[in-house]
């Protein structure tokens, strides 16, 4: 009775893959198992047909238990029946199948060599005249080409090919397994073609998988795995030869074996992962970021869908880790490199020890903490690094084609931190290991060059200790033979190229020829303009040539190969700082590559070479990156409109949604720690993380977009230099109203060009100014206003005049004498007055972005006359030119007759912050002298949302409340209201059309990043690009009772400048204003007056 049940219940879960009618089978047949007797002669029947159900729900759960089971009840059956039992070779078969399983899924060696004895075993039994014959030899290769994989014995691997070919020789075409036995000769040949790298392998493998593609139906359920074969074929191909053709044929192939397969199937997760591989690789060779995104993301969902108690999991995070590491090395997004640690931690301790692909995991683990350490220097990342790296040689056997991999993985690892190697004897082992590593290589494979660098780099490491010059001539052979295996267009030559030039140098050093000179600039000179190469890559090859040639400038007696190499330079960097990254993101690029450092070094170049006008260009060019790219993204497109609307509507489409984009970008940037815990990759749930992904690749997206309507517009008569830097005859209209003052600070001079209408650049050079000096006054200003002009209360007994009493204010004097005579003091000799007052507007660079210029002189010495800044000129700032440029070139028609509509926001008790009681009073001081034009929010009025719309309604804007900047995210710098933050982001967001004047009576309104001084991520730079023409801010925090005195004297400037007819004027208010609050503070008390500054027209 129950036979029969079995049998239902298994014809109905055939026909409707109905789960319950599954467990109904496996049940049935259990109870059948348990109710015959051992010796009954239906028992041996009973367990094969148990152990088929069971693995037929192993097939649909991938529940290891039903797979132990299976093979148990197989072995039962086996045990049971004679040898001359019909069914006996078909047992042996099955249990030998399902024992490599396990093997592929655990790596247990015992299971793998069962199966071997088994099918063995199978094979002797059936007869030759049987049609299965082929099909167990044809498993029986299987067998032995997995044992090659696992112990690399070369006779294995001929053995399996062989096998393969003799049973698709028996099969008739019409045979059901003979296109599965066609693809397992395709494997095999494939492996034989990763080891002796036969191209007839490679071709026979394709022909074999193609055929069995032709003869399977795209219905049958095995033609997924056939195209999965083909796919690993065709990488294999692209990895030893190097052929687009290839790689295509592979991502093709793979696509269509994810079409084929149900979306719920078990090996879904598998193919996708498959896929990812494929498009990683191409995205490594044609830098398509689409790829990569995709692969990520593609890898994400299979290691989603699978249980941590699932064998292939660890697999599967292992290649989501080194999708990760892909997108790292070209975007340099350091959230990606800790994923990929914390997915590799997670699949090495998953994989079991003993499995034969623990070494691949452990390797990839020290390679992931060797970057680590490389970027970051925490010595504990190196130790695990080296730890694993040593246990991944340890386990891999010596004749298994990774062995050379894992053994140049080492010592690159033991290079990153040669401190480890102790003695030079110890030295000598890493570097003989390396050349062993090399030998175990044939010419053509695609590492070898790889591994030939690395050899160059230990012997320029050991000429660099005991300078013997044979080692460096060899170390030059060495890169000269990378080199050459590198194909053109391939995106490592660029690497190759660099680590080619570093060698040279050492040369170059010891012969100090324009000759030798010449060879290490033309390597660096074809790595920089690489188009194949990351942007990274490109860009570090641009620093040293730009090095090189300041090192060297003496070679170079007519500057123009200097100057080349730093156009180069300066040309490399916009790739690198990509708009399709979160603004964060590239700041801390700005930082970590020192970019401002390197523009100014440029500018020293060009000034040395007598070109100031380039100068001026390069330091307009490298100031405010990421914000020229924020203002590029608003530039009007009225030219573009009059000869093509459409392409001018797109590109402004475009525009708008990338803004928006890196807004969101922003919360991508900071919800993705959220994800990364020591242990543990998925901390947070899949779809919250998939968002995050997706906001991320729809700004990289929308980034590319941009950049190729940019690139056809540019292909446009006339639109050649669309939205390129400015050169300098549009540079000059900034200085309509005064010269501008551009000052670069560099470690080999100082300098200051001034731009003086109508079109001359005067030089004058600065040899009192440093760098070093530069930032110890930066710092020793930061000291001297710390917890003196917090704003808040004055106290009673605070003089206000008088002689100076306190150290830091002595300190902070004396740096204002040294700005004066080092900086301030030339430039004006050198500004011919024709005004009693002229108007000068400041552009500093570096350090010397945060010292208050307009403050710099002589207070009240003994030792020379008394004189400041503020006697000779009126100071305004500006962060850019063409910050500058955009203000003066606002629409100068106001929107009111007589007088603006103000806007003031006053914050006396914002929950959470120190009171502001003045800031009633200033909003009353205000109020006198524009009466009706102003419109005051108060306390619990001012809210986020009620003040951001008002701003849009409103000329002019007053702030009196809490500011405060954000060192990290400098886009989250904001201003304290009633109910929360109005950040800087979300004033750029939009654009105020009726924009005029912002006063920013509130903290630190103008105080920039320390680590990007030169992009000036404060709340003023923001009120400018928001569309504000002019900002008054302060540098620092201001005392309360300052505010209404200070606005007192400003809004009565204003007023008569308006009603004088003379425009705003606004400079010239603030300077009358700030004189008028010096005499009531006193001279000396500087942290009360000195902060007020102006930006912009």
């Amino acid at each position: 009775m129950f036979q029969n049940f079995d049998r239902v219940f298994g014809a109905r879960y055939d026909k409707t893959a109905a789960p319950d009618e599954l467990h109904m089978a496996v049940y049935t047949t259990q109870l059948i198992v348990d109710c015959l007797p051992p010796a009954h002669d239906a028992s041996s029947s009973a367990f094969h047909n148990y152990s088929a159900n069971l693995y037929k729900r192993f097939e649909r759960f991938h529940k290891l238990k039903d797979l132990d089971d299976a093979i148990a009840s197989e072995g039962f059956s086996i045990q049971l029946a004679s040898d001359n039992h019909p069914r006996k070779p078909s047992s042996l078969n099955i249990l030998s199948n399902h024992l490599r399983l396990r093997f592929t899924l655990l790596g247990r060696l015992d299971d793998l060599e069962e199966a071997i004895r088994l099918q063995l075993r199978a094979t002797e039994l059936i007869s030759d005249e049987s049609p299965e014959k082929a099909s167990f030899f044809s498993n029986l290769g299987d067998c032995l080409h997995a044992r090659f994989f696992r112990l690399g014995h070369i006779e294995n691997l001929e053995d399996a090919v062989a096998l393969h070919r003799r049973a698709v020789e028996l099969m008739p075409d019409d045979h059901p397994e003979k296109p599965f036995s066609l693809s397992s000769l395709g494997n095999s040949l494939t492996l034989r073609l990763d080891c002796l790298g036969h191209t007839q392998d490679f071709e026979d493998a394709i022909a074999a998988h193609r055929c069995a593609i032709q003869s399977t139906p795209d219905s049958h359920p095995g033609k997924p795995v056939i195209f999965n074969n083909l796919s690993v074929t065709f990488c294999a191909g692209y990895d030893r030869f190097g052929r687009l053709e290839d790689l295509e044929g592979a991502i093709e192939a793979q696509r269509r074996a994810v079409e084929l397969t149900p979306y719920d199937h078990p090996d879904m997760p598998s193919r996708l992962s498959n896929l990812s591989a494929g498009l990683d690789r191409r995205f490594a060779r044609l830098g398509v970021f689409q790829d990569v995104d995709d692969a990520i993301a593609l890898q994400s969902r299979a290691v989603e869908r699978k249980q941590d108690n699932d064998p292939e999991k660890a697999q599967l995070l292992h290649a989501l880790c080194t999708s990760l590491l892909t997108r790292f090395e070209r975007f340099r997004h350091f959230a990606d490199l800790e994923h990929a640690i914390a997915a590799q931690r997670q699949a090495v301790e998953l994989t079991p020890d003993g499995h034969y692909l623990k070494p691949l995991q452990l390797g990839n683990l020290a390679g992931l903490l060797q970057t680590r350490f490389d970027l970051h220097g925490h010595p504990e990342d190196i130790k695990y690094a080296i730890l694993a790296q040593h246990q991944a040689v340890a386990l891999t056997p010596d004749n298994l084609p990774g062995k050379a991999s894992q053994l140049n993985n080492l010592n690159v690892i033991l290079k990153s931190h040669f401190d480890q190697l102790g003695s030079l004897e110890d030295f000598e082992d890493v570097l003989a290991r390396q050349r062993q590593a090399v030998e175990l290589l044939p010419t053509d494979h695609p590492e070898k060059p790889a591994l030939l660098s690395n050899i160059a780099g230990f012997l320029q490491m050991r000429f660099d200790r005991l300078g013997n010059s044979q080692d460096i001539q060899e170390a030059i052979a060495m890169d000269r033979y990378a080199l050459e295996l590198v194909p053109d267009g391939h995106s490592s030559r660029s690497i190759h190229l660099r680590n080619l030039a570093i060698s040279l140098v050492s040369q170059l050093r010891q012969f100090p020829t324009l000759d030798h000179f010449t060879l290490v600039y033309e390597c660096l000179t074809d790595a920089t303009n690489s188009t194949a190469a990351h942007p990274y890559h490109r860009l570090l090859a641009a620093f040293d040539n730009a090095r090189l040639c300041t090192q060297f400038a003496h070679l170079d007696r007519s500057r123009e190969i200097t100057l080349r190499a730093h156009q180069a330079l300066l040309d490399a960097i916009p790739p690198f700082i990509w708009l399709g990254q979160s603004v964060s993101h590239r700041l801390e690029q700005l930082s970590e590559m020192k970019i401002g450092p390197a523009i100014t070094s440029a500018a020293s170049a060009a000034i040395s070479a007598g070109r100031l006008s380039l100068a001026l260009e390069w330091l307009e060019e490298g100031r405010n990156i990421v914000w020229g790219q924020f203002a590029r993204l608003r530039d009007p497109l009225d030219d573009l409109n009059s000869h093509d609307s459409t392409l001018a509507r797109r590109l402004r489409d475009v525009s708008v949604a990338l803004e928006h984009a890196g807004q969101r970008s922003e919360l991508e940037a900071q919800s993705s720690r959220a994800f990364v815990t020591q242990n543990n990759f998925v901390p947070s749930p899949f779809e919250s993380r998939m968002a995050l992904e997706d906001e991320a690749r729809d700004h990289r997206r929308l980034a590319a977009e941009y950049e190729t309507l940019v690139v056809q517009i540019r292909q446009i008569e006339g639109f050649g230099s669309f939205l390129r830097p400015k050169t300098f005859a549009e540079l000059v209209p900034a200085c309509r109203d005064g010269p501008v003052v551009v000052i670069s600070v560099d470690q080999s001079r100082s300098d200051a060009l001034i731009l003086c209408s109508p079109g001359y650049v005067v030089h004058v050079p600065l040899p009192g100014l440093v760098l070093g000096s530069a930032a110890i006054m930066r710092t020793s200003l930061a000291k001297g206003i710390h917890n003196r002009g917090i704003r808040g209360e004055v106290q009673d007994d605070e003089p206000e005049r008088g002689p100076i009493h306190r150290t830091h204010d002595s300190g902070l004097l004396l740096d204002l004498e040294v700005l004066w005579v080092s900086v301030v003091q030339p430039i004006l000799r050198a500004i011919k007055n024709e005004v009693r007052l002229p108007h000068v507007t400041w552009c500093a660079t570096g350090p010397l972005s945060f010292l208050p210029l307009h403050a710099a002189g002589i207070y009240r010495s003994k030792r020379a006359p008394a004189c400041k800044t503020s006697d000779y000129v009126v100071s305004s700032y500006t962060t850019s030119l063409s910050t500058l440029l955009a203000s003066r070139k606002k629409q100068v028609t106001p929107f009111y007759d007589t007088y603006p509509n103000i806007l003031v926001v006053s914050q006396p008790k914002t929950p959470g912050q120190q009171p502001l009681p003045y800031t009633i009073e200033e909003a009353s001081t205000v109020r006198k002298h524009f009466r009706s034009a102003v419109f005051h929010l108060c306390d619990a009025e001012g809210k986020v949302n009620v003040v951001f719309d008002a701003m849009r309604e409103h000329e002019w804007v007053h702030l009196a409340c809490h500011g405060a900047q954000d060192p990290g995210i400098p886009t989250k710098s904001a201003f304290y209201l009633y109910d929360g933050l109005l950040e800087l982001s979300r004033l750029m967001s939009v654009s105020h059309p009726r924009a005029e004047l912002a006063i920013l009576s509130a903290c630190q309104t103008a105080k920039g990043s320390d680590e990007v001084p030169e992009e000036a991520m404060h709340l003023s730079a923001g009120m400018l690009a928001a569309g504000y023409k002019s900002v008054v801010a302060t540098m620092w925090s201001i005392a309360d009772k300052d505010g209404p005195v200070l606005a007192d004297a400003l809004y009565a400037a204003l007023k008569r400048n308006l009603e004088a007819g003379k425009g705003l004027r606004v400079a010239h208010a603030l300077h009358d204003a700030v004189e008028e609050l010096r005499g009531t503070v006193g001279e000396t008390n500087f942290v009360r007056w000195v902060p007020f500054v102006h930006f912009g027209a």
